[in-house]
C-alpha cells in the first residue's frame, strides 16, 4: 500500500559477552584443554631434542622446567574440568567481551605454547592461563577481566620477543 511505511533495517546483533551462558564456558575449558595439549606436546618436543642434543641425557635445569611446566598442564587441564562441572555456576553476566575474543586470546596462547623460543615467556604464558582459568571459576567479573588483560598484555610481550629484528637501514 501507498501509506504503508518501510520498516527500518535491523540492527545487527551485538556480540554475545563472553562466559554469559554454560556453553560459552564450556568452549573456554575446551580452549584451556587444548592449551594444555599444546604445553605437553611442546615439553615432549623439548625433552626429545634434549636428549638427542646431549646423547640419551637431559640436564637438571631442563628437567626442572620440564617438571614445572607439566605440573602446570596437570593444574590446567583440573582448572579446565572443573570450569566443565561447574559451567552453570560460572556463568558470568555483564563482561563485556566477546566470546570470539575470549577463544581468540586462548587460541593464540596454545600457538604461541607451540612456537615459542623464550622459556621465561612460555613460564608466564602459562601462569597466565592458569589465572584465567582460576578466574574464570570465580564467576566474579573483576578477576576475569584482570586475567583476560594479563593474558593479552603476556601475548603481546611474547608477539615482540618473537618478532624478527628490523632491518638496520
Amino acid at each position: 500500500m501507498a501509506n504503508d511505511k518501510p520498516t527500518p533495517p535491523k540492527a545487527p546483533p551485538t556480540p554475545a559477552e563472553a562466559l554469559s551462558t554454560a556453553k560459552q564456558v564450556e568452549e573456554l575449558a575446551d580452549k584451556l584443554s587444548a592449551c594444555a595439549d599444546s604445553i605437553h606436546e611442546r615439553v615432549m618436543r623439548d625433552i626429545h631434542q634434549s636428549q638427542e642434543q646431549h646423547h640419551g641425557e637431559v640436564p637438571e635445569s631442563e628437567q626442572a622446567v620440564a617438571r614445572a611446566l607439566l605440573d602446570a598442564e596437570i593444574e590446567l587441564r583440573q582448572r579446565a574440568n572443573r570450569l566443565y562441572d561447574d559451567a552453570a555456576a560460572c556463568v558470568v553476566g555483564s563482561l563485556g567481551q566477546s566470546q570470539q575474543h575470549l577463544v581468540a586470546l586462548t587460541l593464540d596462547a596454545a600457538d604461541k605454547i607451540r612456537k615459542i623460543t623464550r622459556i621465561g615467556d612460555g613460564i608466564t604464558l602459562v601462569a597466565r592461563l592458569l589465572g584465567l582459568a582460576a578466574a574464570a571459576s570465580t564467576g566474579q567479573v573483576l578477576p576475569i577481566l584482570a586475567a583476560i588483560s594479563q593474558l593479552k598484555t603476556q601475548l603481546d610481550v611474547i608477539a615482540m620477543h618473537e618478532a624478527p629484528p628490523a632491518a638496520s637501514a
